[in-house]
């Protein structure tokens, strides 16, 4: 949930100009009861014109609609971009509860700094998910300053399907914060064991009668014919970008591991089952002088620290890729069902100095995201809120949000779901039910684990593939989710945000060659100590033996 979450050399000019996450209340005392207890204390029912009851007149007490269309709407703020600019379930979930969500989406880069003004201003969303909440958000925002509100008596009271998802092994433990508060609408998912990886273009390599790299000698040799030759077949030899990134999950320290380093967006990985701050290392500085070498050649995307993910993907769609990290390649050009596409994993290399290869496994089959949709004290009825989210959960929603509408898409068929081949459509409704259309990819979504399609014409499934061909170099052990203790959590959360942005902000100025790393890397070691990494290293360690 994980995610994802890089820095950009340069920032959308409107960002500081404005901000768009708007709310509409006052701020509450520490020494308050449960927001569901005062609620509940302060609340008054009433019958609505067909005898069902109400709250404060306004919500239905259960079921649906939660409310009449047109008298309740919250504010919902995420990271994200749809193609068309409207999302099918949206819709939908509007239908089925009578609340109205008022979308304000941006892309990522845009998105995070519009939530930091947000914050700081206090004129934020009465709900704020995507990737741009983080743990240390959490821990600053919700266990010391308040501002993004418990959940669990509103789980319990309003939500059973939430309710259910909580209860299944690990997820509580995993939701709830140091100070026994859950403040999270929770993300779980059946995962593959590698999210994010470097798919290579087939038809190129067969346009240029080129084999498959082994070694990162190999890439580059590949990498400069896709540059200096027509590879995509196009007629023009000058519009190949060799090796792309997606700008919200860009993952250079996942390709250290070519050098024997595999680090994580907060320069953590595992070696022998241990937690280890591996951004300090010489395999890293190593993975890290590779990329700046292609950078230089011109053989990664020139804009991969500037341009956001819709300019990533509209370059993609056209066949201007001869590589991308990306977590499918449908990612870029979706294909259709029946069809294998023109991209295979790039195996985990190996690089010249004779380093042991080593990737980092991103889960064991499962994720929990603990932090993908938060509730804001701003929120009015916070309770309908919570049990808009529990109706996106119900299963015929779920399979909506994650596969295509129902008697469109999908069809019951005795305990199962059927989907037909979405090609059988008009180019419209195509459009419309595109997977990245049905709902923001960064919100919260839940298929139970085994879940499967019966499928007319099978989609091919690209992620087992590659873990199938990762499998031999993944680290043994996953880094572990883990909360800081209450006195830790102020100071924690600083200390990762500095130490985050800090490495983020290093890695682009070495990759892009704006700093020899060679020349800054003493400064480097010296500032992460600095900024506190050392201390840092230690309250993780001590967060995971609680």
């Amino acid at each position: 949930m994980k995610l994802k979450k890089v820095i950009a050399l340069t920032l959308v000019a409107s960002v500081f100009a404005t901000t768009a996450l708007t709310g509409c209340s006052s701020k509450k005392s520490d020494g308050e009861k449960s927001t569901a207890e005062t609620n509940a204390a302060t609340s008054t029912e009433t019958a609505s014109s067909d005898g069902r009851e109400k709250v404060d007149g306004v919500m239905y007490k259960e079921g649906l609609p939660i409310a009449d269309p047109g008298t309740y709407t919250f504010s919902l703020f995420v990271d994200d971009a749809s193609e068309t600019g409207q999302y099918y379930m949206m819709d939908e979930l509007q239908k089925q509860t009578g609340v109205t969500v008022e979308l304000q989406q941006y892309p990522y880069d845009v998105a995070k700094e519009k939530y930091s003004l947000a914050l700081s201003s206090g004129d934020y969303a009465d709900c704020i998910g995507g990737w741009t909440v983080l743990d240390s958000d959490v821990l600053t925002y919700g266990v010391d300053m308040k501002t993004f509100i418990p959940l669990e008596d509103y789980f319990e009271k309003y939500c059973p399907n939430i309710t259910a998802m909580l209860n299944l092994e690990g997820v509580r433990e995993a939701m709830t914060a140091p100070d026994g508060h859950i403040y999270s609408i929770p993300y779980v998912l059946e995962a593959p064991e590698v999210d994010f990886n470097p798919y290579i273009n087939t038809k190129w390599l067969k346009n240029l009668g080129l084999e498959m790299p082994k070694t990162t000698e190999e890439l580059r040799t590949v990498l400069k014919a896709f540059k200096e030759k027509d590879a995509n077949g196009n007629g023009d030899p000058n519009d190949e970008i060799p090796f792309a990134f997606d700008p919200d999950n860009r993952h250079l320290g996942y390709l250290c591991g070519w050098f024997g380093m595999s680090v994580d967006n907060y320069g953590f990985t595992m070696v022998d089952d241990k937690l280890t701050f591996g951004a300090n290392s010489e395999q890293f500085k190593n993975g890290i002088k590779f990329l700046n070498s292609l950078y230089k050649e011109g053989l990664l995307d020139q804009e991969m620290f500037t341009q956001d993910k819709s300019q990533w993907k509209a370059k993609g769609s056209q066949d201007l890729y001869g590589v991308s990290m990306m977590y499918g390649s449908g990612d870029i050009m979706p294909y259709d069902a029946g069809v294998t596409p023109d991209w295979v994993p790039l195996s985990v290399l190996s690089a010249e100095d004779g380093s042991t290869p080593v990737y980092l496994k991103s889960t064991y089959g499962t994720t929990v995201l603990k932090n993908q949709v938060v509730i804001t004290d701003n929120a009015k009825n916070p309770e309908a809120i919570c049990r808009w989210w529990d109706n996106v959960m119900a299963m015929d929603n779920s399979v909506q949000i994650n596969c295509g509408p129902l008697d469109k898409v999908v069809f019951k068929e005795g305990d199962g779901y059927r989907a037909i081949d979405i090609k059988t459509l008009s180019e419209e409704e195509q459009t419309k039910y595109n997977w990245s259309n049905l709902w923001p990819q960064s919100l919260p979504k839940y298929l139970p684990k085994g879940f499967a399609l019966i499928e007319d014409v099978p989609m091919f499934k690209e992620k087992p593939v590659v873990d199938k061909q990762y499998e031999p170099f993944l680290t043994k052990s996953i880094i572990p989710t883990y909360w800081a203790n209450a006195e830790d959590a102020s100071s924690m959360a600083e200390l990762q945000t500095s130490i985050k942005n800090y490495l983020d902000q290093k890695i682009a100025e070495w990759v892009s060659g704006q700093e020899d790393i060679d020349k800054g890397w003493d400064s480097y070691i010296k500032q992460l100590d600095n900024l506190g990494l050392q201390q840092y290293i230690e309250m993780r360690n001590k967060a995971l033996e609680q």
